[in-house]
C-alpha cells in the first residue's frame, strides 16, 4: 500500500551555538533528507550549563533567538527534539550483579546506589539505563534542567519528543557504522566540546564529555588522557578502532593526530553518507540536530 513520509525537527542547543534541522523521511525507506537549516550564535551568559541547576540564564533572550533558528528552519511548531549540552548529564557505572531485570526494580536499584555520589536527590532526575552484564550504565538529567528547557519550547507553541545529549544522539545515529566491532571508541568533536564513547561486548563500557572544543589547544590532550586512562584500567581490552565525527574543522588532522597517538585505526563518519543535505551545503555541523530529529522517528 502507499506510505507516507514525515517531517521530523531537531535543535541543537549547544553553549555558544544554536542549530536547527527539519527533516524528512520517506516512506520508503531511502535517505533522509534536510529540508530547512538554521544555525544562530548563543552569546555570553544567556546559557550556563551545569548538572545541578536550571541553565537558561535569560529565558526572554534565549526564545528570542531559538524562534529565530527554528523560523529560519522553517519549524514553526509542532513536535520537537532537543540536544542539550552534555555537560548537563551524569553518567554513572554501577555494579548490578543479581538485580530483578524488569525496569522499575532496575530503576529502584539504580536510586539506592546513587544516593551518595549524586549531586542531587536521585528521586528528583530523570534515569535511563543500560544493562550490560552485572554493571549497569545510568544516566542522570535532573528534573527541572530538563523541565527549563522543555518550558521554554512549549511556551513556543513546540511540543518536546525527547531531551538528550550530543554524544548520545550521535552514538545512536551512526550505530549502524559500527559494523561487527564490539570493542571501539567513539570520539565526536563540535567547537565546544568532545565526547569520548567506548564500547566493550556491544555495550558502552565508558563515557567522557568535556567543555573542550576543537579550537581549544588542549583537545588532542584531554582526549588521549580518556582514551589511556580506560586503557590503564582494562588491560583485558585492547581497542584498535575508532570513529570519529567532527562536526567541525579538519578531520584529517585529528585523525592523524589520533592514529599516532592511540596507534588505532581511525575511521571517520560523515553525516553526508547517510542523509541527504542541500547542494553546496556543509551539513557536518548540523549532525546533533539531524540525530536529535531522527531519534524520534
Amino acid at each position: 500500500m502507499f506510505g507516507f513520509s514525515k517531517t521530523l525537527a531537531g535543535i541543537d542547543i549547544g553553549t555558544k551555538v544554536l542549530r536547527a534541522a527539519r527533516v524528512r523521511v520517506g516512506a520508503g525507506g531511502g535517505a533522509p533528507s534536510i529540508e530547512g537549516y538554521a544555525e544562530r550564535p548563543l552569546p555570553e551568559g544567556i546559557l550556563l550549563p551545569s548538572y545541578t541547576r536550571e541553565n537558561i540564564a535569560d529565558m526572554k533572550r534565549f526564545q528570542d533567538l531559538v524562534r529565530l533558528t527554528l523560523g529560519t528552519a522553517g519549524i514553526n511548531s509542532g513536535d520537537i527534539s532537543l540536544s542539550i549540552p552534555d555537560q548537563v548529564v551524569k553518567v554513572s557505572f554501577l555494579e548490578a550483579k543479581g538485580i530483578p531485570k524488569n525496569r522499575n526494580e532496575v530503576l529502584k536499584f539504580i536510586k539506592w546506589k546513587s544516593k551518595r555520589s549524586l549531586p542531587y536527590d536521585p528521586e528528583n532526575a530523570k534515569i535511563d539505563y543500560q544493562l550490560m552484564g552485572d554493571t549497569a550504565m545510568a544516566v542522570f538529567i535532573k528534573d527541572d534542567i530538563v523541565s527549563n528547557y522543555e518550558e521554554a519550547l512549549r511556551s513556543m507553541s513546540f511540543r518536546p519528543k525527547s531531551v538528550s545529549t550530543p554524544s548520545l544522539n550521535l552514538f545512536n545515529l551512526f550505530s549502524g557504522k559500527f559494523g561487527g566491532h564490539k570493542e571501539f571508541a567513539l570520539i565526536s568533536v563540535m567547537e565546544e566540546h568532545f565526547a569520548v564513547i567506548i564500547v566493550r561486548n556491544d555495550c558502552i563500557d565508558f563515557y567522557r564529555s568535556k567543555e573542550v572544543g576543537y579550537t581549544d589547544d588542549r583537545l588532542m590532550q584531554e582526549i588521549n588522557s580518556s582514551v589511556l586512562f580506560y586503557a590503564a584500567e582494562n588491560p583485558d581490552v585492547t581497542l584498535k578502532t575508532a570513529f570519529l565525527y567532527t562536526g567541525i574543522g579538519d578531520s584529517e588532522v585529528l585523525v592523524a593526530h589520533l592514529s599516532d597517538s592511540t596507534g588505532m585505526k581511525v575511521e571517520t563518519l560523515r553525516l553526508a553518507e547517510i542523509i541527504k543535505g542541500p547542494r553546496g551545503v556543509d551539513i557536518e555541523p548540523y549532525g546533533p540536530a539531524v540525530a536529535a530529529a531522527l531519534g524520534s522517528k
